[in-house]
């Protein structure tokens, strides 16, 4: 059994395309479905994720239809995004269901060796193969191997030396996220000395402050040029461009925010943007000093559909209102459960970069392989059992044991 679970893990991770928008891990995914449903809508989160899943499908095909009559609609794209919401839906309960029998290291290790080979056999973008293709994979096995050795020093060691050559490697957010999971993994084996635990929320507060300490002395350290003169000229420029660096590296949040307060509801998994969102799109990202009138944001940004860039944004445009609610669901999962585990003290360096990988997608990476694998990874690793009413602690002594 255990064979056939890192196996199924592998196929999963690798997205191999059968049809299209139909991969592997879809079709095992649907064979398995009587395996996971149960175990998914027994955990902390798993039915919600299950019925606003659904529930996005349904809603993504209605606005579409809704649309219709002043809007361009393609039936391939919508299938392709509905079986992209299907791969998350089917993905998290699939790795719930592995982790249940390899336990969570081995479990990462099998998905990391599974993101790896996909990433080789769809080909590698030579441009900077670091940064587009190899990072996340090559970060979810050194730390699965990490998690798997149980050295506080090799963990810490790993995500510093990740972080430095992800910088160096014009990888700049994920240079920040590693920087900021060495940090909080540090934290965790100090505070540990102190107090056996802290609460959820303190710990909730800890992570947001080192996650401004982190993300600002990566930022100084790249404008100072530590990791080249190049990375250091680009980012003055962005910054001086919106006032941000992370405004100026992604005018893509301008789009979405203009589009989602122009149609609250959605517009649907199927629709194609007309000219007036083109142009409410562009207005946004006018209003951050970005020039909008190229290629980039008529070919890719709004060439076959809407992509803005944002998992929320993309999920709250193509499924609506239920789509927003689903990955909100999803970083509350995250979210509690990370925290738990630091709170308890049990906490891996591999569960912490996942978390904050995942809400950094949330709002700056599109709804795509990537992202999804990610999301996938995080929220199957973090989700417990539903908290018995018998008990009144947040972190139940079930919680260690499941994410052990």
């Amino acid at each position: 059994m255990k064979i056939v679970a890192a196996l199924v893990c592998v196929i999963l991770a690798a997205r191999v395309t059968l049809l299209q928008g139909v991969t592997a891990g879809i079709v095992l995914s649907i064979l398995l479905l009587p395996v996971w449903a149960v175990a998914l809508w027994r955990l902390r989160g798993g039915s919600a994720i299950i019925t606003l899943g659904a529930l996005s499908m349904v809603s993504g095909i209605v606005l579409t239809d809704f649309f219709a009559g002043d809007h361009p609609t393609s039936d391939s794209m919508m299938q392709q995004n509905t079986f992209a919401l299907l791969s998350l839906i089917g993905g998290i309960g699939v790795v719930v269901w592995v982790r249940s029998i390899l336990g969570p290291a081995a479990t990462a290790l099998w998905y990391g060796l599974g993101l790896l080979a996909g990433t080789v056999t769809h080909g590698l973008n030579m441009d900077n193969v670091w940064k587009f293709d190899l990072s996340v994979p090559a970060t979810v096995i050194v730390l699965a191997l990490c998690m798997l050795a149980r050295k506080l020093w090799l963990e810490i060691a790993a995500l510093l030396l990740l972080a430095v050559f992800s910088a160096l490697n014009d990888s700049r957010s994920a240079g920040s996220m590693l920087l900021v999971a060495a940090a909080l993994v540090l934290w965790q084996s100090l505070g540990a000395r102190l107090t056996k635990s802290s609460t959820t929320v303190r710990t909730l507060a800890v992570f947001g402050f080192v996650a401004v300490i982190g993300y600002a002395a990566l930022q100084s350290f790249i404008l100072e040029g530590w990791f080249g003169k190049a990375a250091a000229v680009r980012s003055e420029e962005q910054i001086a461009q919106s006032g941000s660096l992370l405004l100026g590296g992604r005018p893509e949040l301008g789009a979405s925010t203009e589009l989602i307060a122009a149609n609250p509801l959605g517009l649907g998994s199927g629709t194609l943007a007309n000219g007036i969102d083109l142009l409410i799109a562009k207005t946004g990202m006018a209003r951050l000093n970005y020039d909008p009138n190229n290629g980039y944001v008529e070919k890719y940004m709004f060439g076959n559909g809407y992509e803005v860039h944002s998992m929320l944004g993309d999920l709250w445009i193509r499924f609506g209102i239920f789509g927003a609610a689903l990955l909100i669901v999803m970083l509350v999962v995250i979210a509690l459960g990370t925290a738990g585990l630091v709170a308890q003290r049990q906490a891996s360096g591999l569960m912490i970069f996942l978390a904050i990988q995942v809400f950094w997608d949330s709002l700056f990476a599109p709804f795509f392989s990537t992202s999804i694998s990610t999301l996938v990874l995080g929220v199957a690793l973090v989700m417990v059992p539903r908290r018995r009413p018998a008990t009144s602690e947040f972190v139940s002594p079930d919680f260690v044991s499941f994410a052990r």
